[in-house]
């Protein structure tokens, strides 16, 4: 009897349903992250079409591709089932770009990083800095109280890389006002806040040539 019952135990086992596969992470090509998009095919003084490649993932069944313009902070997205995309766009912009990839019989997705280019205007030569990526505090998060100080910390690019100096924007209300100008490294340490309280933050980034770029705003509180 008992023998009979592993030899139904391990039939069972050995017909259950293996899991469904997940979808890869596909990987990024063109436009190159953190690079002057020079290959764009001119529409008009205004507008080029951008070439988006990418490597298939394993397991997906189609893509999505999500572009950001980083002035207004619009977001588009493009479905395929295809490696690549060709997408008009404004010119004199910076934008940042990711692809999702999908596999529609599990509902399951996943996106790569995110990259960022810029898509130039008739015979520019000199480019603002990419919005500062701000990475800490993370946006939403609660600093608790045995945490006596607080820490800004963030990431910028530019693709003449002559960044200068950056000015930090801190405050309580969404609107955040000047709090520290000038500095010359990404990070601002050890800030004594106000217990109990919400703040906003971001980061205007400066080059050589006086040309500015704003982060989006954060918000995190202290308990």
């Amino acid at each position: 009897m008992r023998k009979a019952f592993l030899i139904l135990l391990i039939f069972c086992i050995g017909c259950r349903k293996a899991p469904e596969p997940l979808p890869g992470k596909a990987v990024l090509q063109l436009p190159r992250n953190n690079e002057v998009c020079a290959n764009g095919i001119i529409v008009s003084t205004s507008r080029s079409k951008i070439l988006f490649k990418w490597e298939a993932s394993q397991n997906t069944d189609s893509y999505v591709l999500n572009i950001k313009n980083l002035e207004n902070g619009q977001i588009s997205t493009y479905s395929t089932d295809k490696t690549q995309l060709e997408i008009e766009l404004d010119r004199n912009l910076a934008y940042s770009w990711f692809i999702t990839s999908k596999n529609t019989q599990i509902n399951k997705e996943i996106s790569t990083d995110l990259w960022k280019f810029y898509n130039p205007a008739p015979a520019q030569t000199s480019f603002s800095p990419f919005p500062a990526q701000l990475i800490a505090p993370r946006y939403g998060e609660v600093i608790p109280v045995s945490t006596t100080t607080v820490t800004l910390t963030w990431a910028a690019t530019d693709p003449d890389g002559d960044i200068d100096t950056y000015d930090v924007y801190l405050g309580n209300t969404n609107v955040p006002v000047l709090f520290k100008a000038g500095l010359k490294t990404a990070v601002l340490s050890d800030l004594l806040l106000d217990r109990n309280k919400t703040y906003y933050w971001k980061i205007s980034t400066r080059d050589l040539k006086g040309n500015r770029s704003n982060s989006d705003v954060y918000v995190f509180k202290l308990d």
